[in-house]
């Protein structure tokens, strides 16, 4: 009876199996059918490569493309890949494409494309794809800079197809951020469409292809700086070659790498010859360089010189300001308190020669004034100044001495007449003139009172000096880095004075401009009149001076 069973089972799963095998091939029949009468796009799904996530700039596309995961922006979404090919779906048109794309840089994407059409696979699609199909190129938006492949500096002559301007030459000069190159176009006369400008390239990418080396960058018209320029207005391409102490180089018409064939054919085409940093053949004055480092009274900046005395290198506290480097190629005049001297310096993408003027004040204390910039070295400091005198920039050591203040007056006790600042504070604005100061051996001190304020600030005397009448004083506030300049002049009885927080400004009328002002009359004796204001001791050689809320401005 179970042999029985057994017969019967076996026979009908025989059966159910021939019948399916029967089945079968009609079913790949039907497949082939339907795949014929309705294509199939097999979606495996892929996704592009980390690294190109972000936003793309192509010339006339905006905004720019979005590359993230599996979507190329408006492209469409990537469903199969291979290698650098990349079958995209178009859902709004209903099609897809093959794209190749190619990394020349992390900043540079190039890629080829078919029309979007209906395909059934990667293999089907990518087949039309053709070499001759028009190569796009896409750049990283806010793309980080790159150094640039030529430092320079270099002198140039260029061509628009309308033969070469070589005369005058024009040049190319070297920034501080190696990212960035400063072109200096000079017009030539008999050159059709050569014209004069500056032209600021900032690198973004380079990479090496066959033989030919390609460059991509921003470049920005300096002299419209004012223009709000879009990546479309900046963005070139550049294929050069190097040649030995000079390059070849053609740039692109537009923000695209078209019609770059060789570094000898393009819309611009330059020859770049090497050309030397002026050479070092002076020093700076040994009382100058004998303090490695100087800072301007406000402590803005600082001027570094190097241990070779032939540099130095101003620092801005501020960030937002970009550090020049100085260095001597010429010494004009030698004294014992003056040196003048031609010097190459560099700031930025700011290059040139200028004229400084070195001023002994005090072995602490020195002022320097420094000239335009211009492009030959002959020209820095001609005999007969054709401008207005530079300003003087009043520099100090970082821990100048103290010295003997000067007499303000005549007499030993003083009291201010009128006094003004650029700004009051509101506990001050009813203020009392009942204001004083004193002046010891080697500080000046000025108590300040408006209705219920009162402070006391002093100054130490670090040095002091006269010019064309005028007295100039340099000092420090107590227990701070703040330096100030005082300024000053007699008449009479009458002394005028001003305090400059920055600089000791020649520019300055003492007692009517500047950051404070007040003129100082004869007030009769010093104990007594301190005894009496403000009950501070002071000894025989005190000065007395009232200021008009003083304190406030100088905290």
């Amino acid at each position: 009876m179970i042999k029985s069973n057994i017969l019967v089972d076996m026979t009908e799963l025989t059966g159910t199996v021939l019948r399916t095998l029967l089945v079968i091939p009609f079913l790949f029949q039907l497949t082939e059918i339907c795949f014929l009468f309705y294509p199939i796009t097999v979606s495996y799904g892929c996704q592009f490569p980390a690294k190109w996530t972000g936003l793309w700039f192509q010339k006339g596309l905006e905004p720019p493309i979005r590359i993230e995961g599996d979507t190329f922006s408006w492209r469409g979404k990537c469903i199969d890949s291979e290698g650098d090919l990349f079958l995209i779906d178009d859902n709004q048109l209903g099609c897809s494409r093959c794209v190749v794309i190619y990394e020349k840089h992390p900043n540079v994407l190039q890629y080829r494309e078919t029309f979007c059409e209906k395909h059934h696979s990667l293999d089907d699609a990518c087949a039309k794809l053709s070499v001759d199909a028009h190569l796009h190129s896409m750049f990283r938006v806010n793309a980080a800079p790159v150094p640039c492949p030529f430092r320079g500096p270099f002198t140039f002559s260029y061509s628009r197809g309308h033969g070469e301007c070589n005369y005058p030459v024009s040049t190319i000069d070297p920034c501080t951020d190696d990212s960035k190159l400063l072109f200096r176009f000079q017009a030539c006369v008999d050159v059709l469409k050569s014209e004069s400008s500056e032209e600021e390239l900032t690198c973004v990418a380079t990479w090496k292809e066959g033989s030919a080396h390609y460059l991509v960058g921003k470049l920005v018209n300096k002299k419209n700086y004012r223009i709000s320029y879009k990546d479309e207005d900046t963005y070139r391409c550049f294929i050069y070659d190097s040649l030995p102490d000079s390059y070849i180089l053609s740039q692109s018409a537009d923000a695209t790498c078209d019609g770059l064939v060789s570094p000898r054919e393009g819309y611009r085409t330059l020859r770049l010859t090497q050309s030397g940093y002026p050479d070092i053949k002076c020093q700076f004055p040994r009382w100058v360089t004998a303090h490695h480092r100087w800072h301007t009274l406000d402590d803005s900046k600082s001027y570094i010189f190097s241990h070779w005395n032939s540099s130095f290198r101003i620092s801005h506290r501020d960030p937002a300001y970009e550090d020049s480097k100085v260095t001597c190629t010429e010494e004009v005049v030698h004294t014992s308190n003056k040196t003048v001297v031609v010097a190459y310096s560099s700031s930025g993408c700011n290059n040139g020669f200028v004229c400084l003027s070195f001023h002994r004040r005090d072995k602490h204390i020195t002022e320097l004034q420094i000239g335009s910039f211009v492009r030959r070295a002959e020209d820095a400091c001609p005999p007969v100044r054709v401008s207005g005198p530079q300003e003087y920039i009043t520099l100090v050591t970082s821990t100048p001495r103290t010295k003997l203040c000067p007499a303000l007056a005549e007499t030993n006790g003083l009291r201010v007449e009128t006094g003004r600042l650029s700004s009051l504070p509101d506990k001050c604005t009813q203020y009392s003139t009942a204001v004083v100061g004193c002046r010891s051996d080697s500080t000046l001190e000025f108590l300040t009172t408006c209705a219920s304020y009162r402070d006391l600030k002093r100054f130490q005397c670090h040095g002091a000096w006269e010019e064309n009448g005028r007295t100039y004083l340099v000092t420090g506030l107590r227990e701070s880095r703040r330096k100030y300049c005082f300024v000053f002049s007699a008449h009479s009885r009458v002394t005028r004075m001003s305090g400059l927080h920055d600089t000791c400004s020649r520019s300055i009328q003492p007692g009517i401009t500047g950051n404070l002002t007040f003129n100082i009359t004869a007030a009769g004796d010093c104990d007594y009149t301190l005894n009496a204001v403000s009950q501070i001791t002071c000894t025989e050689s005190l000065l007395f001076a009232s200021l008009l809320a003083f304190i406030i401005h100088i905290r």
